[in-house]
C-alpha cells in the first residue's frame, strides 16, 4: 500500500503545479492532504478577508476552491486516487486566526460558517473524485448557506492491511491551551482502542508535533495526551504547515516511540509567495513487515534518504 501526503498549495501563487504529476507517477493507493489546500488570506483581494462581508467572504473562498479543483494536474490526480483532506488555518480563516481567538468571536461567526460549508463541500467533492456537480458551481448555492453547518468532524478511515487513518479537525476547537478538544480526543482514543492491537495508526494533523516554527503540539495540553496515547498504540503523525519536509522520532518511556513525517509545500514558496519555491510531498509505503517513509522535493528524494519502521518492534530499522 502506498499513501502520498502533502499540504500547502495555492493556485494564486502557482497556477502550474507539477508536484501532482510527480505524485501520480508514484501510483499511490491513497492521497492525504494535511491542510492549507487554499490560502484564503493570500492576495490579490480588494480588502483583507477578515473585513469582508459574509457574502463577499463566501464568494472569495468559493473562488479559491473552484480554482484548485479546476487545476488540471491536481484534478487529474484526485480523479484517479482516493483522496482525503483536513484543514488548517489558511483553509479555516487566515494565518494564525487562533492567536486572536477568531473562532469564538461573534463578528466572525458568518466567516466560520462559510469556511465550514466550503471545506465540507470540498471534501465531499474529493471523495466523489470531482464528479460533475459534486462541488457547488455557484457561491450562493443554498447548500452552502445552511445556518447549522457543522464543523468538519473527526473521522477514521480503515485502509485495510491493519492500517487506520485518523482525520482530525485541528481548528474548530483550538482555543487557549486546547488543540483538538476533549470530545475529539476521546473519540480518537476510543477508536484506537476498538481496533486490533497491532494496528498502525496514521494521525493526520495540520500542525507539527515537534517544534520547528509556528504552531506545534507542544504549545497545547493535547501534546501530553498524544505522547500517552503513543505509549499504547503504534502511531505515525502525518503533518504539514511548515513549508518544509521533515522526519522526527520521539522516544518515550518504556522503549516506545512516536514517529512524525511532515510534507509541506506542495505548491507554495517558503514564505507563501516569497523566497524559494516548494514542490514537496511524502510517500508512505506499507508492507506486512515495515513502513517506509520517503520525502521528495521537485520529484527527487530528499538527501537520498528513507526511513524504515519495523511494524512488530515499532522502532527504526
Amino acid at each position: 500500500m502506498k499513501i502520498a501526503f502533502t499540504s500547502c498549495m495555492s493556485t494564486t501563487v502557482f497556477p502550474d503545479q507539477p508536484v501532482w504529476d510527480h505524485i501520480k507517477a508514484q501510483q499511490p493507493d491513497h492521497l492525504l492532504l494535511t491542510g492549507d489546500s487554499i490560502y484564503i488570506d493570500t492576495p490579490p483581494y480588494a480588502v483583507h478577508p477578515k473585513t469582508m462581508s459574509d457574502d463577499a467572504f463566501m464568494q472569495h473562498v468559493h473562488e479559491r476552491y473552484t480554482a484548485l479543483l479546476a487545476q488540471p494536474q491536481f484534478a487529474a490526480l484526485v480523479k484517479s486516487v482516493p483522496t482525503e483532506a483536513i484543514w488548517d488555518d489558511h483553509d479555516f480563516l487566515w494565518n494564525e486566526a487562533y492567536a486572536e481567538q477568531a473562532v469564538a468571536k461573534k463578528i466572525y461567526a458568518g466567516h466560520v460558517r462559510a469556511s465550514r460549508a466550503l471545506f465540507n463541500a470540498y471534501c465531499r467533492s474529493l471523495r466523489a473524485k470531482l464528479t460533475t456537480g459534486s462541488f457547488p458551481a455557484l457561491y450562493n448555492d443554498a447548500l452552502l448557506w445552511k445556518s447549522d453547518e457543522p464543523a468538519p468532524i473527526y473521522r477514521c478511515k480503515e485502509l485495510g492491511a491493519g492500517v487506520a487513518l485518523h482525520l482530525t479537525d485541528g481548528r474548530s476547537q483550538r482555543r487557549k491551551s486546547t488543540l483538538l478538544g476533549s470530545q475529539q480526543r476521546q473519540e480518537i482514543a476510543a477508536k484506537m482502542a476498538s481496533l486490533p492491537p497491532n494496528t498502525v495508526h496514521l494521525l493526520a494533523s495540520g500542525s507539527v508535533v515537534e517544534a520547528h516554527k509556528g504552531d506545534h503540539w507542544g504549545s497545547f495540553e493535547d501534546y501530553a495526551w498524544l505522547l500517552a496515547l503513543a505509549q499504547q498504540y503504534k502511531i505515525v503523525v502525518l503533518s504539514g504547515d511548515i513549508h518544509e519536509n521533515a522526519f522526527n522520532t520521539i522516544a518515550l518511556p518504556g522503549g516506545k516511540f512516536l514517529f512524525e513525517a511532515t510534507a509541506s509545500g506542495a505548491a507554495i514558496c517558503l514564505l507563501v509567495n516569497l523566497l524559494s519555491p516548494r514542490q514537496n510531498y511524502g510517500l508512505l509505503e506499507l508492507s506486512p513487515e515495515q513502513l517506509q517513509i520517503s520525502l521528495f522535493s521537485f520529484g527527487q528524494l530528499n538527501q537520498g534518504k528513507v526511513w524504515r519502521i519495523d511494524r512488530t518492534l515499532w522502532r527504526l530499522v
